[in-house]
């Protein structure tokens, strides 16, 4: 890590400064535990609330300010260059937008200590800074990593789901899981029991076909692989609140 020097870093507890510039020649990685920001990239806008990592770099015009609202925040902040910035860059380690902290330890104090390593006059304590920076970015990297392939499975999972002949055993299989982990983990991704979320798009899909078609309910039943007119009916007004054909005549 030698390849990476340190410049500059600040903890203001009760920020209102405006940062408005073109970063040349070197980066930061700021810090928000209270309070809240606004921070725009060119024409890419974002509002930080709660605790949030984010970076400036060169290339984008940065701008970051206190929030509407808002009297100040708690800001953290530290300046790097070198080498090594672009290896993380080339690595996908530097992240290019605001990202919110996980919540795996309290990273005011991590970020303190990092400060404190980074301003030491001795190479050891440098050098331990610049683990730490690299460490936070791991974690925040793989945090991303994580959520881009929970959402790719929950896309893959929603698009099976659409299908009236689904088998959460095949599905399962698919995903090389079991139906109970299948369950599992798609409650946690979208706070609806897998059947609820089915049985909620057939209502959908129900509600729409009674609105801008003609069809008679047995159809539309039949359409959505009920196997029983009478099931669809009181299925529908458990959700809808009332029967099939009252919604239709109502709308």
């Amino acid at each position: 890590m030698d390849d990476l020097s340190f410049l500059v870093s600040s903890h203001i507890p009760a920020a209102r400064h405006r940062i408005a510039k073109h970063l040349i020649g070197y980066a930061t990685i700021q810090y928000l535990d209270r309070g809240s920001v606004f921070v725009s990239y060119d024409d890419r806008q974002y509002t930080l609330e709660g605790c949030w990592f984010w970076p400036a770099y060169p290339g984008p015009y940065t701008v970051f300010h206190r929030a509407e609202g808002c009297e100040s925040w708690s800001h953290r902040h530290l300046a790097f260059q070198g080498p090594q910035f672009g290896k993380w860059v080339a690595d996908g380690l530097w992240l290019t937008e605001p990202q919110q902290a996980p919540e795996t330890r309290d990273w005011g104090m991590y970020f303190d200590e990092m400060r404190r390593l980074a301003d030491t006059p001795t190479r050891w304590g440098r050098l331990r800074a610049a683990n730490m920076l690299e460490g936070l970015l791991l974690e925040l990297a793989e945090v991303r990593q994580e959520g881009a392939a929970r959402e790719a499975w929950l896309r893959q999972i929603l698009s099976r789901l659409e299908s009236e002949d689904t088998d959460y055993a095949q599905i399962a299989d698919e995903n090389g899981i079991s139906v109970t982990t299948l369950r599992r983990r798609f409650l946690a991704a979208t706070g609806t029991p897998i059947h609820e979320h089915r049985l909620l798009a057939r209502i959908s899909k129900a509600r729409t076909m009674l609105i801008e078609t003609d069809l008679p309910i047995k159809a539309i039943s039949d359409a959505l692989g009920y196997q029983n007119v009478h099931f669809f009916s009181r299925q529908f007004k458990r959700f809808a609140g009332v029967a099939p054909g009252q919604y239709r005549h109502s709308r």
